[in-house]
């Protein structure tokens, strides 16, 4: 039975449930329907009786007769009764007459009355119907006067009887036909939508994406159905949820790999001329006997390491940028800190720089990292901008955006513009230049506060765009 599928299982215990009530309920009406209508013929019969006990002692002794008759007939008795100067008797328990019913199915009987010493004794002769089986009632006045005395056949509980019997095996089968119907249509009903289900989820173990219990049932089913058809959407949304961020770490992997080959290519090459041009002084090579010269260039070329390796350290940290300390400040105020130096810078060499923020706001986020990323877009900007260009700054809504005068960058380079160590070189060189990781680690910073930002150039001057909206 436990290897069965679920319909076989629940048809048969189905069935087999309902034939067990068939056959108890055939047995419980074998026997107890006999006795049940022998005992509710028989309460039948006394009060009867005892009616006709009231009868006989609140009518006329004429009418007497008919009340006797009356009940005799309906129970086809033989009755006796004794009261006052009367007896009264009839039995119609003998079969002693070949009378045929009338056309309307009525049998006629004769009664016959005679003299007694104690009164009149009647009796009702040639009785159409018999038995040997009777019950036997006895009654007496309340006055003492007299009693009843009725015996009644009890063929006719006989013969129902044995007329249900009779029908018992017929009605058995029919309700162990009606049982398999319904056994069949219930388990149907039953176990299709668990069928339906389990169809679903073996495409939903395939991970196909349209994959869908139907429900079309308000009940514990069809809520079983919503709640798979829940779960797996979630566990889609999940899976795809997970994938992402698999994609997003390995490409943040793949940026950091490429970020340590960068680094190193990048710091090799001051170190190797360092290392190369020390040892040419140690040994007194050529020119390198010049030594206050060449240690003037060995201390600028390793003041350009530091500053390399702390912009390093200062990228490295920007990726945790989100897990810093978050204040409410205006963008204004960061502005004005790290504004100061890089106007000076920019008036050294005539640049124009408009402030604009009127619209300024408020936000939550970590201060310092924000000034940090606002001053590496400013140093960008105004080393970049021509002598003698313009730089805007502006809020606009929720956005910061700082413009500047400069040739704009072809979209080939703005592809890799916020790469680490990637130089357009649009007038400057390693030497005069900077290290690459500006943008780079404004866009870890940005990035890291979940912070949108675009570079582009200006659609109001001829040159490039940064705007930042929180």
């Amino acid at each position: 039975m436990k290897k069965l599928k679920i319909f076989p299982k629940t048809f048969l215990y189905t069935l087999s449930l309902m034939l067990i009530i068939i056959l108890l309920s055939h047995t419980l009406i074998y026997f107890l329907m006999p006795w049940a209508y022998n005992y509710q013929q028989k309460k039948a019969l006394e009060t009867d009786a005892a009616r006709l006990v009231q009868q006989i002692t609140m009518t006329r002794p004429e009418e007497r007769l008919n009340c006797v008759a009356e009940f005799a007939a309906k129970w086809t008795a033989n009755i006796s009764i004794d009261y006052e100067d009367f007896t009264y008797h009839m039995d119609l328990l003998k079969v002693e007459t070949d009378a045929a019913p009338s056309p309307d199915g009525k049998v006629e009987v004769t009664i016959i009355g005679h003299a007694t010493e104690a009164g009149v004794e009647i009796s009702l002769e040639e009785n159409p119907l018999g038995g040997a089986d009777f019950f036997k009632v006895e009654q007496g006045f309340a006055d003492g006067a007299g009693s009843i005395t009725a015996i009644v056949s009890r063929q006719h509980i006989e013969d129902a009887a044995s007329a249900v019997l009779m029908i018992l095996p017929f009605t058995a089968i029919l309700c162990a036909i009606i049982s398999i119907l319904f056994a069949l249509a219930y388990s149907r009903m039953f176990t299709t939508p668990i069928r339906q289900i389990n169809a679903a989820t073996e495409q939903m173990r395939e991970l196909e994406p349209a994959a869908h219990c139907p429900n079309d049932r308000q009940d514990e089913m069809g809520m079983l159905a919503d709640n798979v058809n829940s779960l797996y959407q979630t566990l889609l949304s999940t899976i795809q949820t997970l994938e992402q961020e698999v994609e997003k770490v390995e490409a943040a992997d793949m940026q950091k790999s490429n970020f340590l080959r960068a680094a190193s290519h990048e710091l090799k090459t001051p170190v190797t001329a360092v290392s190369a041009m020390l040892e040419n002084m140690i040994l007194g090579v050529g020119k390198y006997k010049d030594r206050d010269t060449y240690l003037t260039k060995c201390k600028a070329l390793t003041d350009r390491l530091v500053q390399m390796i702390k912009e390093i350290l200062d990228a490295s940290r920007a990726e945790f940028a989100g897990a810093q300390e978050q204040t409410d400040f205006l963008i204004a105020d960061a502005l004005e800190t790290v504004m100061e130096p890089y106007q000076i810078t920019a008036k050294a060499k005539g640049i124009t720089v408009n402030v604009e923020l009127e619209e300024s706001f408020t936000v939550h986020l970590p201060q310092g990292m924000i000034e940090k990323a606002i001053s590496n877009i400013l140093a960008n900007a105004v080393s970049y901008t021509k002598p003698g260009g313009m730089i805007d700054i502006s809020c606009k809504g929720r956005q910061l955006v700082i413009e500047n005068e400069c040739t704009p960058i072809p979209s080939e380079h703005l592809a890799h513009i916020f790469e680490p160590f990637y130089r357009p070189d649009y007038g400057r060189d390693r030497a005069s230049g900077g290290n690459g990781l500006g943008l780079y680690l404004v866009s870890m910073i940005l990035k890291s506060l979940d912070i949108s930002y675009s570079f582009t150039p200006s659609e109001n001057i001829n040159g490039m765009s940064f705007q930042i909206s929180f």
